[in-house]
């Protein structure tokens, strides 16, 4: 089965914007915290995937999302690494990867880099052990508490928990990021805005849905970041299909990049700096949760919120609030998830998948899991105003609570 390595109070399983809050957060309350990441850098989607627009951080008036994503934010931009743009913040991925190892050792949260999880050591309703393959070989990691912040669930797939996904042909598409220097962005974009039918046709011809994803310019002259390919009717958890997916996206990045050139003023000299280093998924498995956040939720008030996000719907309420039932499923008591993998209607996913949020349902998952292991030994039976106090210590925002003040 492989040699056992470490025993920690909670292990984070993916090294994400989600897995690095829950790890730092559990952390922060006393907890041995590991973190498991199967790329050699932590920041998932935000640094390898090149997904560096913080989106989904306001209700259009200010912050509603803060605690350890504004934490994160403020120590970029202590590297002059960030950038505002309108509601969001554009950062610069390589210093991410960097704040983010400082963060964690600071934090002494042990990581393992370039490690994948394979499987899990079961007994009846609790996992005792993560089985993981690296160059090392096959290791198990033990935890008393896991955070299951891989964004597709994985966990939910080993321990054989309830989950949803949707059919192929109605998941979100995914797409491979790119930047692009040797532009003058001014040009470019005063071009596009003059002429949005002609540059919406002009994707379109190459086989790119204009509907999502868009570009902007980065923090250097001359440089911007696109977020724009787009392919679809991939089923990210089968590795034949990721892997078509970006031989797909580097050619259509190719193709765009030739096709700016030829009509795009400001385009004619850009040249491609690079490509993410993992393709961007929006959709993937969601687990059912002990509470399953459907629309009549929107407008919901209740002291079990763990995050908020931003409500996306006609609402008119400027932000959702997060119940810790869709973090947790009635099958499994040590086992906790966070991002995109939440217990949410499908429709309603965008508020829920952009990195604030996950950021946000990562610390609330680190706080629990640390709570849990500490004390009740089980995620079904955490304190939840104990939850509350300690995310509110950690400076993030709650809203309408009926026993602590925000």
């Amino acid at each position: 089965m492989g040699i056992t390595t470490g025993e920690y109070d909670v292990i984070v399983l993916g090294g994400g914007p989600t897995g690095v809050s829950a790890a730092i957060s559990a952390a922060k309350t006393g907890a041995r915290t590991a973190i498991v990441e199967r790329y050699g850098y932590l920041g998932g989607q935000a640094t390898g995937g090149l997904v560096i627009l913080l989106v989904g951080l306001t209700n259009g008036k200010e912050r509603i999302i803060k605690g350890f994503c504004e934490e994160t934010i403020n120590r970029l931009t202590e590297l002059g690494a960030t950038r505002d743009v309108g509601r969001h913040v554009l950062f610069d991925p390589e210093s991410m990867k960097y704040v983010f190892d400082l963060m964690i050792e600071e934090n002494n949260v042990t990581p393992y880099y370039h490690t994948f999880v394979s499987g899990v050591i079961k007994e009846e309703n609790r996992v005792s052990g993560v089985i993981t393959e690296s160059k090392s070989g096959t290791r198990v990691f033990k935890a008393k508490m896991f955070v299951d912040a891989t964004g597709d669930g994985d966990l939910a797939k080993y321990c054989e928990l309830p989950f949803d996904i949707e059919q192929v042909e109605n998941r979100l598409p995914v797409t491979l990021g790119f930047r692009v220097g040797g532009i003058d962005t001014a040009s470019m974009s005063k071009f596009i805005r003059e002429n949005r039918e002609f540059y919406q046709n002009l994707l379109n011809k190459h086989g790119i849905s204009t509907k999502m994803g868009g570009w902007v310019p980065t923090m250097h002259s001359y440089e911007a970041w696109f977020n724009i390919s787009t392919i679809e009717n991939i089923d990210i958890t089968d590795a034949n299909d990721l892997t078509k997916a970006e031989i797909i996206g580097r050619r259509q990045i190719q193709h765009i990049i030739k096709a700016f050139r030829e009509v795009i003023p400001g385009f004619e000299q850009g040249y491609l700096i690079d490509t993410a280093s993992q393709i961007g998924v929006r959709d993937s498995r969601r687990i059912r949760g002990m509470y399953h956040f459907t629309q009549k939720d929107v407008t919901r008030t209740s002291d079990d919120v763990i995050a908020l996000a931003p409500d996306y719907t006609d609402s008119g309420r400027g932000f959702v609030q997060v119940p810790y039932g869709c973090l947790v499923s009635k099958e499994s008591e040590n086992v906790i998830f966070a991002g995109r993998c939440i217990s949410v209607e499908h429709k309603l996913l965008d508020m829920f998948r952009e990195i604030p949020c996950c950021m946000a349902t990562g610390q609330a998952a680190g706080i629990a899991a640390a709570y849990a292991a500490g004390r009740t030994g089980n995620l079904h039976t955490v304190d939840i105003k104990a939850v509350h106090e300690t995310l509110l210590s950690q400076g993030a925002k709650l809203s309408h609570l009926l026993h602590v003040k925000t």
